[in-house]
């Protein structure tokens, strides 16, 4: 087996964009083992001062994504299969506590930066308290057809998606948008609440993957498989049009899959589908909301 192409986190962007010429390029089914760097841009690597944040943080680019990879013989129409296999924490991630941002982001807290360091048993904050470990991809996405797209927003492009079951083990299915689809990745969190309410644990990491061109897909936007679900998204504005988007996608996704009615597919989609929250923290990008439904129920491929 080939070993897989390395693709360090110096090859960096802050948009997706067809205008970025490739940092690699790979053969279908090809796996690559992707560096990328925290939200932050490491700057907490270089010091923790607070103040110096606050004073910066709106000069300073973030959530920066590793690529663009073009896979080799996709063009527009087709699709892009991606299999996460493996999520390598680095030793320390960060958040950045502030006031304005998140579900309770128009209360007045009090500024901090807090470390939680990576350990074989779990996710230590300040050495006295342990969380579970939840390694998940919070930004991942193609090139939209045409423009750019910053990093920190979401589409059905991808993006910021910040979906807790972009992890070990998902396929995720993004439609190609432009020549090569330019798959980008970045802002991992060593763990992160659904929803996030206000962030994330940022940290440096090495995500290996598999990507598969799909040709002639037609998917008009974003889908995802894990073990035991399939799951469809809505990127909207609301979270009650991301709601009602990600609903639709999956009563379609059940005609199309088991043959039923329009009406015999709300049904199931009641008895059965779980909506799930990804990015719904509040701080001027849109929203993402997810339906979750059980392939136990599907016919067999």
């Amino acid at each position: 087996m080939p070993e897989p192409i390395r693709l360090s986190a110096e090859k960096a962007v802050y948009t997706f964009s067809p205008g970025h010429p490739p940092a690699v390029a790979a053969e279908s089914g090809a796996t690559l083992d992707v560096e990328t760097r925290d939200a932050y841009d490491r700057q907490f690597h270089e010091s923790r001062d607070v103040n110096r944040y606050l004073r910066e943080r709106r000069s300073r680019p973030s959530n920066p994504v590793t690529g663009p990879i073009f896979v080799e013989g996709v063009a527009p129409g087709d699709g892009i299969d991606v299999k996460i296999e493996r999520i390598h924490l680095g030793p320390t991630g960060y958040v950045a506590a502030v006031s304005g941002i998140g579900v309770l982001g128009d209360t007045e807290i009090v500024p901090r930066i807090s470390p939680f360091e990576v350990r074989p048993d779990g996710l230590w904050y300040e050495g006295r308290l342990r969380l579970p470990l939840r390694p998940m991809i919070g930004v991942i996405g193609v090139a939209p057809a045409a423009g750019a797209i910053p990093c920190v927003q979401l589409g059905y492009h991808g993006g910021n998606m910040d979906f807790n079951d972009i992890t070990e083990g998902t396929l995720i299915h993004f439609p190609a948008n432009a020549a090569g689809g330019l798959l980008a990745l970045g802002d991992v969190h060593a763990s992160m609440g659904f929803c996030e309410v206000h962030s994330g644990v940022n940290i440096d990491a090495t995500v290996r993957l598999r990507v598969t061109r799909v040709p002639g897909a037609g998917w008009k936007r974003p889908w995802f498989e894990t073990g035991s679900e399939i799951m469809t998204i809505g990127v909207e504005e609301q979270l009650d049009d991301a709601i009602r988007e990600a609903t639709r996608g999956m009563v379609a996704m059940l005609q199309q899959r088991l043959g039923v009615s329009y009406t015999e597919a709300i049904v199931l989609a009641g008895a059965s589908v779980d909506i799930r929250l990804g990015q719904a923290a509040k701080f001027g990008v849109k929203v993402s909301a997810y339906a979750a439904f059980p392939k136990s129920a599907l016919p067999k491929p």
